[in-house]
């Protein structure tokens, strides 16, 4: 059985169309930069976001905006300034992602209960990853991790990507993570892995996607003296959303980890994490008419 949804073909026994054309999504959400090293771990004091998203269906018009209301841990921890842009495109067969990430102002719980503060070290990532859906007219993207399908049999699909990465890291004079003052490292490679979607009932549904892979970069620096390394990396996202007729509502996650140093040598890891909460009403008029 199938359909066409916005001129792609699906299976209609799995996938489901919400029949509204427009939706809004309210959410709250935390994004986070964090560099391991060794079993140090080296984190932002990042705020918790509010925000809002418009959409129409089948076109391109897709509206968010969010707001840094709050740092999630008290003063202790420092201050953090952040930009954290994130854009996640769920298409029937194709995943974008895309990042623009700069972090200032980190620390380090120590293992006496003290709390090390570094509020020059700056962390900047601007990356780009694309991910293809192999089984797309089945497992739907949208269903599992933006709430604009409704998923209504478990499918799975193997997926591939592809990824290139420019990653920053400035650090303080104190700070034992490195010899140098900094790092810039470019990166490019490719990843393979698996994703599924579990309807557990005609409302509940588990979802997730899990890609490893290995890039090949270098510092800027070295890359023009031709010297390449392999990185390896690993990106998984997952959610858990309770579905209605016009409305859903959802938890979901996002990890991508790489390594800086190598295969040789890999203690210095950058993480970026995401986490989101949101309500998704399905609409077709802005403002209802009024009955005469």
């Amino acid at each position: 059985m199938g359909k066409v949804f916005g001129q792609t073909k699906v299976d209609t026994a799995y996938i489901e169309a919400y029949a509204e054309k427009m939706s809004v999504t309210g959410f709250v959400s935390t994004n986070s930069l964090e560099i391991k090293q060794d079993h140090a771990y080296y984190k932002p004091n990042y705020p918790i976001n509010v925000g809002l998203d418009f959409a129409i269906k089948n076109t391109v018009i897709d509206l968010e905006l969010a707001y840094g209301i709050a740092p999630l841990r008290k003063k202790e921890f420092g201050k953090t300034r952040s930009f954290d842009f994130q854009l996640h495109r769920y298409g029937r067969h194709f995943v974008l992602d895309l990042f623009y990430q700069n972090y200032k102002g980190f620390y380090q719980e120590q293992k006496n209960t003290e709390i090390k503060l570094y509020p020059n070290m700056l962390v900047r990532q601007i990356g780009a990853e694309g991910t293809y859906i192999f089984n797309g007219d089945k497992f739907s993207a949208r269903a599992a991790f933006e709430q604009s399908e409704k998923q209504l049999k478990s499918a799975g699909s193997f997926v591939l990507g592809g990824a290139i990465y420019l990653d920053k890291i400035a650090f303080e004079k104190d700070q034992p993570v490195s010899d140098q003052n900094y790092i810039q490292n470019l990166q490019l490679g490719g990843s393979m892995g698996y994703a599924y979607s579990w309807p557990i009932n005609d409302r509940w549904l588990m979802s997730g996607m899990a890609t490893g892979g290995i890039n090949v970069g270098n510092e800027t620096e070295l890359l023009q003296k031709v010297k390449i390394r392999a990185y390896p990396t690993a990106f998984a996202r997952g959610s858990a959303g309770y579905h209605k007729s016009d409305w859903a509502a959802a938890f979901s996650f996002l990890i991508n980890s790489k390594s800086l140093s190598g295969l040789q040598n890999n203690s210095l890891n950058l993480t970026s994490i995401s986490m989101q909460l949101s309500y998704v009403k399905h609409f077709n008029n802005l403002f209802r008419k009024r009955k005469l």
